[in-house]
């Protein structure tokens, strides 16, 4: 039976096979309009920033049926790309840098998906209407987000998370694998709110997050939603 096992050590494997599904996650969106230097900069070719120059925070809770429950907090870019399957411009979402405090979370998102997950201290922490997310690592508050909402919020479709997915070779001279993957999320938003969102962005001693330079806020975003989490494809090799 080992053999039928996805992942190591195989008589008892750290992670099973996807699609994971969430259970009324909480999702915090700290939006905001950054430079498009700074994006040019983040974004692997052929990911290009949108016109928007969209990024943000997200940090969230999420109850796992396959998992078990962990908290996740990144920075997000919306990007295009040449879909090479329909040959059109399309939108997405890239994350350039995402954080879980569980390590079967890190290693399935890191193995399966492509996410660049590493471990962190993540909170979301409520005080009336107020929220305030953060995450911390070495020591180090990398993202903190700041909301207080007094408005619905309307959920945003960007299209696929978009990870770059390099797994280095035995030999450490190539890659076992090395492309751009795409998941296709699916959300059930359950409600939303909306207000002014403060963002903060520094580096760590181990992480360096300020090569996307903040130009403006946005808007923040909290959902109660439902997340199903699909399997990956391929949608551009990497050399």
């Amino acid at each position: 039976m080992m053999k039928d096992a996805h992942s190591v050590p195989l008589a008892s494997p750290l992670y099973g096979q996807p699609p994971l599904h969430y259970i009324d996650a909480k999702l915090y969106l700290g939006l905001f309009f950054a430079t498009e230097e700074s994006l040019a900069k983040i974004l692997p070719d052929p990911l290009r920033p949108s016109e928007m120059k969209l990024a943000g925070l997200m940090c969230g809770e999420m109850p796992c049926n396959e998992t078990g429950t962990f908290m996740e907090s990144g920075l997000l870019v919306q990007c295009m790309f040449d879909n090479p399957e329909t040959g059109e411009d399309e939108i997405g979402v890239h994350f350039a840098h995402n954080y879980v405090d569980t390590d079967v979370a890190m290693a399935i998102g890191r193995e399966f998906w492509g996410y660049p997950r590493k471990l962190a201290d993540i909170s979301m922490k409520w005080k009336g209407d107020k929220l305030v997310a953060k995450t911390v690592r070495h020591g180090a508050t990398l993202f903190k987000a700041t909301c207080t909402f007094t408005d619905e919020g309307e959920w945003i479709d960007s299209g696929p998370n978009v990870n770059i997915k390099r797994i280095q070779n035995a030999l450490g001279d190539g890659f076992d694998a090395s492309y751009i993957s795409a998941a296709d999320l699916k959300y059930d938003v359950k409600n939303g709110r909306s207000g002014e969102v403060e963002i903060e962005i520094k580096d760590g001693p181990h992480d360096k997050v300020t090569i996307v330079e903040v130009e403006s806020p946005m808007i923040g975003l909290y959902f109660d939603t439902d997340i199903l989490l699909p399997k990956a494809r391929v949608l551009i090799p990497m050399e």
